[in-house]
């Protein structure tokens, strides 16, 4: 009774794996950052959309600009 559901168990994590959209990705603290800009430091996150920002309130600008709803996929590089 084990075996399958480590077949199961087995199965969904190669699908994690193979498919990066699965992992949950979450919203930008946009509220944080005003305008007149975004500060320089470079502390950068994977957009859900595969382009790295330098940083957060970068994103939040692109999406604003843009009118996208661009979301944080992971911290650091994509």
């Amino acid at each position: 009774m084990q075996l399958p559901a480590l077949v199961l168990l087995s199965t969904l994590l190669a699908g994690l794996l193979w498919c990066p959209g699965a992992v949950a990705s979450y919203a930008p603290a946009c509220h944080m950052y005003g305008v007149p800009g975004c500060p320089r430091d470079y502390n950068p996150v994977c957009g859900t959309d595969g382009k790295t920002y330098a940083n957060e309130c970068v994103l939040c600008f692109s999406n604003r600009e843009n009118k996208r709803d661009v979301q944080i996929f992971k911290t650091g590089r994509c």
